[in-house]
């Protein structure tokens, strides 16, 4: 059994996504006794086996950790960091167990895949709490960078990930520790398009506040009109 969790977990930092899957389906034991949650301790920093599967984009996985193995996408590794996070950081050349990951050649099929990561994850309920609602994933998290997932999705120029992060109410105002918003962070990689896409959003975005006072002047306006028609003998 050792054996095999060693297997295993080198198979999830590794991004062997197939050879996951197989050792975990041919061997029972390790279906029955696997914790997503459990972290991997100080030497991997303390990643979760959803951490990786996070990482690297692994649907399969990540949707039986989430679903089947009652995974929380809100643990912590030793960066503050979530499995949202590591999933919207994107493809980056990074050592791990002696091996050496490159960036995808292809980085459109790696938005697509981890936006379909990204919806199971937030498509997950935890606990219910105390005000009968249910836990669910923390869309603003921020890691000791304080960074958020947009940030890290929008400096990875994955489009989807940051459509969805935004539709999901990402906050498009927050800064990180260098006073950079997700707008910044796609602009400074030189996504021009995504950093033009996500200031539009922020120059048109509406706080509640100057909804409500846009509803009361849309309400006078109507009222004027009907009064003005009323003055006038023609009614609406």
């Amino acid at each position: 059994m050792g054996n095999t969790t060693t297997k295993f977990r080198k198979a999830l930092i590794n991004g062997d996504e197939n050879l996951a899957c197989q050792i975990y389906e041919s061997n029972p034991q390790l279906k029955e006794t696997l914790d997503p949650n459990t972290s991997y301790g100080e030497t991997y920093q303390h990643n979760t086996p959803l951490h990786y599967a996070a990482r690297h984009g692994m649907n399969r996985i990540l949707g039986t950790f989430l679903f089947v193995r009652d995974g929380n996408p809100n643990k912590r590794n030793v960066h503050n960091e979530t499995s949202m996070h590591l999933l919207c950081m994107g493809p980056q050349i990074m050592i791990s167990e002696g091996a050496l990951h490159p960036r995808l050649t292809r980085p459109s099929e790696d938005d697509c895949r981890r936006a379909d990561c990204l919806q199971m994850i937030l498509k997950w309920k935890g606990a219910k709490l105390d005000e009968g609602q249910y836990e669910r994933a923390a869309i603003d998290a921020i890691d000791n960078k304080k960074n958020t997932p947009l940030h890290y999705a929008a400096a990875s120029g994955m489009k989807t990930c940051v459509e969805l992060l935004v539709k999901h109410g990402g906050d498009l105002f927050a800064e990180n520790e260098n006073k950079d918003t997700p707008c910044d962070c796609a602009e400074k990689q030189h996504h021009k398009e995504l950093a033009l896409n996500l200031e539009s959003r922020m120059v048109f975005s509406r706080d509640p506040e100057a909804e409500s006072i846009e509803a009361e002047y849309a309400a006078l306006d109507k009222k004027e009109v009907r009064e003005y028609f009323k003055f006038t003998h023609v009614y609406l």
